[in-house]
């Protein structure tokens, strides 16, 4: 059956992309945006990308075409100063202010690599979102950090950076990752970026997306905490209620039980 959630149902489509996703998140937060513009504009970063391959390559001369062309030649970085700025996060703004968080920046360099014919996947390594060019025999990129090409000690480091200097690299943590989990997580990012910064109606969006897709009782928790600060009780009560429901014995069960006591005695207020 369909879903009412347009990303879901997007999602549920036979060869659902990332760029699309990442078009519609975009378009949920600028209802004005230009979609045949940003298109227009992706489909001339591939064209030159697609002139600069020619008729035969490699993994790493790709790779190092992506580099140049991106994150040398037009300047695209990495947000050190300002990382979670959720402009970071919608594809418009990353293209418009040529900055972004690893996996924007990873799905910026996915849809230029489609359209110039590379083999481009999202690699969902811990903490820092990567991409691989040229399939299982291909080469790790690191479009953060300025599309650097990573060998098994660049990896290795990465590893060390995010997880510690006493984790191994598991091999899980360099396999391509579906469209599905590519969205919780930038949803994920989305979340939290418009929640650090109080917008708590445009982190409800992202939430109410990860509950559709994912039905984690974690995520209706958030969606009900958010539902919480924006005083829409009734929600916040139902939510609250279904994740004390599925995780009765949850570390936090206390503090959420005492958020929905409160949101209950606010609807009843409301309604009288």
């Amino acid at each position: 059956m369909a879903s009412r959630d347009s990303l879901v149902s997007m999602l549920q489509r036979p060869g659902a992309r990332v760029e699309d996703i990442a078009i519609l998140l975009a378009r949920e937060a600028n209802p004005i945006l230009d979609e045949y513009a940003l298109r227009r504009a992706l489909d001339g970063l591939g064209a030159e990308a697609l002139i600069r391959r020619g008729l035969r390559s490699t993994p790493e001369r790709d790779g190092r075409i992506l580099a140049e062309l991106l994150f040398e030649e037009l300047g695209f970085e990495g947000d050190r100063d300002d990382y979670y700025n959720p402009n970071n996060s919608y594809l418009d703004k990353v293209m418009l202010r040529r900055k972004g968080i690893p996996i924007s920046l990873s799905v910026l360099t996915m849809a230029i690599g489609e359209r110039a014919g590379m083999d481009v996947e999202g690699v969902g390594f811990p903490g820092h979102f990567l991409v691989r060019v040229g399939g299982p025999e291909g080469v790790y990129q690191d479009p953060f950090n300025g599309g650097a090409l990573l060998d098994g000690r660049g990896l290795n480091m990465l590893a060390a950076e995010f997880l510690g200097a006493e984790m191994t690299l598991h091999p899980s943590y360099l396999e391509p990752v579906d469209a599905h989990t590519i969205t919780i997580r930038m949803l994920a990012n989305l979340k939290n970026a418009h929640r650090r910064r109080g917008d708590f109606a445009r982190a409800m969006l992202a939430c109410d997306h990860l509950v559709e897709l994912t039905q984690v009782p974690e995520h209706r928790r958030d969606r009900g905490l958010l539902a919480h600060a924006l005083r829409t009780y009734g929600a916040a009560s139902e939510d609250l209620a279904a994740y004390l429901e599925a995780r009765p014995y949850a570390k936090d069960a206390r503090a959420i039980s005492l958020a929905l006591e409160e949101a209950r005695q606010q609807a009843d207020l409301v309604l009288h």
